[in-house]
């Protein structure tokens, strides 16, 4: 197994100034397989998340997603990130996970 570790903040000077965002894959398989992806904000905006399960509306009868902060285990997850430097921060975080995760394939056993 070859596991990715990556963390915004060890990538390089000010690279993780207003949010560092770290990025885990144990690369296990299958539905053991456990990623973690956390944002952390240093000095940023704050960071607003709205989380959801799939409910029935009573309305329509469909099954639908229900935003709000319930305590459950949820089906998805909303992130919003304010402010352009911090946008800049998250899109750099996601073209290190690519470049991690190209590694991971080269040296994979």
């Amino acid at each position: 197994m070859s596991k990715v570790d990556v963390n915004l903040a060890d990538s390089g000077t000010e690279s993780a100034i207003f949010h560092n965002l770290r990025y885990t894959n144990d690369h296990y398989g299958g539905n053991q397989n456990e990623m973690t992806f956390e944002i952390t904000n240093w000095s940023g905006n704050m960071i607003s998340a709205e989380a959801a399960i799939y409910a029935t509306n009573q309305t329509t009868g469909k099954i639908e997603l229900s935003w709000g902060p319930r305590q459950e285990v949820y089906d998805g997850i909303r992130i919003t990130i304010r402010g352009a430097c911090e946008n800049s921060e998250f899109l750099r975080m996601l073209q290190l996970i690519l470049e991690a995760e190209k590694m991971v394939e080269v040296i994979k056993p």
